[in-house]
């Protein structure tokens, strides 16, 4: 289990591992960044597409990202599936 999973106050999300890059499925998805620290977001791929390009991967944009908390480089970056709101 990952750093996010074990957050009570956060939904579980599924991992999408098929997706590799930003570009993939149009763009209907999240990337979680984790950093060793237990830092965790969520961030739109159109927003990083604008930093980086729309063709590149989820393991050469890791390389690349630090932490906003503690400035280190952040562990993991993966491709989650947008939480569905559900009716009440």
């Amino acid at each position: 289990m990952d750093a996010f999973a074990r957050c009570p106050h956060h939904a579980r999300v599924r991992v999408l591992p098929h997706i590799k890059r930003l570009d993939e499925c149009f763009g209907d998805f999240l990337v979680r960044v984790t950093c060793p620290c237990g830092t965790s977001r969520h961030i739109e791929p159109q927003a990083l597409a604008r930093i980086a390009r729309r063709s590149v991967t989820l393991a050469a944009l890791s390389t690349r990202m630090r932490c906003s908390n503690c400035g280190k480089k952040v562990t993991e970056v993966v491709a989650v599936a947008r939480p569905r709101v559900r009716a009440t």
